[in-house]
């Protein structure tokens, strides 16, 4: 797996560090740190004879924010070293939205993981644009990553909220987490949403794999064939997820899919939600589907969106 992690020496790129540290990625894999300086804007309105002065004045800063931006990338190494990883540091100069683009492609990157701006309860939160550049042209998956609540030494599990719904980024979803290894005492809520036709009302079951026989039979008679379909997938995702150690929770969800995963994101506490880019219904397009564009612009938590690069 080849992983770009995009940095800046704020406070936005600690969500991002630790999210990413908490999460062991196949042996063997590469984790590109990337840094942007941006481009220092172009000298105008002076006298010819000073343009040159400032000018090497400008070179002299720049070298010196270019070896402050590779000491600080040196630091984050050190974070990732305990992981069987291949960490490469890259610093640029340029626009911070298009150079993480160009690496991307250049690297053949399969997920990018950067932070964002704060959260304001009235408004939800507001992406920074290089955020959601990358979010809406990106070709690989994108990790928006929020702050986590830290924790004594540093060994809490981590909650996940998968949202699935059948379709092929909800299947690449459930192989990325598969692909990496998550803290010992991580849990995951696997939740089905079924879309509510405006008359309805929301209802909900939550069950565990002790009791999967009871489960599918009150889907059926509370959802019909509708919550049958929906039983089946959250069955068969827990079983394809089998082989994570931690507990696994299925829920079933009778609602408006955004407005519902945001609800059990925060019902759940989720560090991490994971869902696809792109849902069963709906235009297929280069940008994000309603439902993942309003997860990621809304939740209180960090939120994986995943495109299937496969083609199908």
């Amino acid at each position: 797996m080849k992983v770009l992690l995009a940095l800046e020496q704020t406070r936005i790129s600690e969500g991002a560090i630790r999210i990413l540290s908490k999460l062991t990625f196949p042996g063997g894999s590469d984790l590109f740190l990337l840094h942007v300086n941006p481009s220092p804007q172009q000298i105008t309105g002076i006298a010819k004879a000073r343009i040159l002065k400032i000018s090497r004045a400008v070179q002299e800063a720049q070298k010196d924010v270019l070896e402050q931006a590779r000491q600080f990338l040196g630091k984050v190494e050190k974070t990732f070293s305990r992981q069987d990883v291949h960490v490469h540091s890259i610093v640029k100069v340029g626009f911070p939205g298009e150079e993480i683009l160009k690496t991307i492609h250049t690297k053949g990157v399969d997920l990018v993981v950067l932070g964002t701006r704060g959260y304001s309860k009235a408004i939800g939160f507001l992406l920074g644009s290089v955020s959601q550049w990358v979010l809406q042209e990106a070709p690989c998956s994108v990790l928006i990553a929020r702050s986590m609540p830290r924790e004594k030494n540093d060994v809490r599990g981590m909650k996940l909220l998968l949202a699935t719904d059948g379709s092929p980024d909800s299947r690449a979803a459930v192989d990325f987490l598969k692909a990496v290894g998550l803290p010992l005492s991580s849990q995951i809520t696997i939740l089905h949403v079924v879309k509510k036709h405006v008359f309805e009302t929301e209802q909900a079951l939550t069950a565990d794999s002790k009791n999967e026989k009871e489960f599918a039979k009150l889907a059926e008679e509370l959802l019909e064939v509708r919550g049958q379909q929906g039983a089946k997938l959250l069955e068969q995702t827990r079983k394809a997820l089998s082989s994570h150690e931690g507990t696994i929770q299925e829920r079933l969800v009778f609602g408006n899919p955004a407005t519902e995963i945001l609800k059990a994101a925060r019902y759940v506490r989720a560090d991490l939600i994971v869902m696809g880019s792109r849902g069963t219904t709906g235009i297929k397009r280069i940008f994000l589907g309603s439902v993942s564009n309003k997860v990621v612009h809304s939740a209180g938590c960090s939120v994986a969106v995943i495109r299937n690069q496969k083609k199908e």
